[in-house]
């Protein structure tokens, strides 16, 4: 198997730097609710219960068909950000041509090696290095990755878009495509509203989850809460970890006080309708060129260029 290759932005010692700063400013990073078995334990218990796995999967067929019947290139990489274990990507992989390199990358050294396995098992000579990156914090993410992929590229955004402000993540994004490059993004909708979806956040196991990160860190007795917020057009998730008792967090070697009454942002997940997401999308220059939703119109995934 290709080693994975470790970009600056997600070594061990940038790591802590980043965990210490999540604290102090009380807003939590996605990347640190997966780094322990148990916290991957109680995210795959709480996928289990609220994904409607029949219902995800259509709109990623059809994506891939489509994209597949339009790409041109018998040669070309399909660079997977934030690949996961890579199920979704390597599905999209097996329509495109043999020729097509996969560069699975992530926040996560063991999950980018597995997405290598799996696509080496369905084509030897598929699987590139795989890259592990924090793509909200890399600095020279294009040059990094010109080292590692080929031209022609498709990158696929499965599962990341809802959980950052966009004004965080898609100029990011916006930097690593070329005219050329296809985007297959997938975002979570809110077709009729918020509060038909919240019960997929407002219940135990996702405050179980989410709880893990201020437990394993110094927090004391304190419960969260999960709110219904609004960032400009846009609506989001938001749960937050309210301090019942005094506490010291620590983290980088730094302690941290809490009081009872303060509170840490553990996560957010942002909604779109089809419409707000091209709108979203717009200011950056990103262009949605065709859409595949679920049937409940909860999910969507998106064929996007350029403008």
């Amino acid at each position: 198997m290709n080693e994975a290759i470790v970009h600056p932005s997600q070594s061990p010692a940038q790591v802590e730097i980043d965990r210490a700063e999540c604290i102090r400013q009380r807003s939590v990073a996605a990347k640190f609710h997966y780094e322990t078995d148990r916290q991957a334990a109680l995210w795959l218990k709480l996928h289990e219960r609220y994904a409607s796995k029949g219902e995800m999967i259509q709109p990623y067929a059809e994506a891939a068909g489509a994209l597949a019947s339009s790409w041109p290139y018998s040669a070309g990489s399909l660079i997977a950000l934030g690949c996961g274990g890579g199920e979704k990507d390597i599905a999209i992989l097996k329509t495109l041509p043999k020729g097509t390199r996969f560069v699975p990358t992530d926040v996560s050294k063991p999950l980018v090696l597995k997405a290598a396995q799996i696509a080496g098992e369905f084509d030897p000579g598929a699987a590139a290095n795989p890259l592990v990156f924090d793509l909200a914090t890399a600095d020279d993410l294009l040059e990094f990755i010109d080292q590692h992929a080929g031209l022609n590229r498709i990158y696929t955004f499965f599962g990341i878009i809802p959980n950052f402000p966009p004004r965080v993540i898609l100029p990011r994004l916006r930097t690593l495509l070329r005219p050329e490059d296809r985007l297959l993004l997938s975002a979570n909708l809110a077709p009729n509203g918020m509060e038909p979806i919240l019960p997929q956040y407002d219940n135990d196991e996702t405050r179980g989850w989410l709880a893990e990160f201020p437990k394993t860190h110094g927090a004391g007795k304190g419960e969260v809460k999960i709110t219904v917020e609004t960032d400009g057009h846009l609506q989001f998730i938001a749960a937050h970890f309210h301090f019942q008792e005094p506490c010291v967090m620590k983290a980088n070697g730094k302690h941290f006080e809490f009081c009872p009454g303060d509170s840490l942002q553990l996560f957010v997940s942002y909604r779109y309708t089809v419409e707000s997401l091209a709108d979203t999308l717009e200011p950056y220059g990103i262009a949605i060129e065709d859409s595949f939703l679920t049937t409940n119109g909860e999910e969507g995934v998106f064929i996007c260029g350029l403008q």
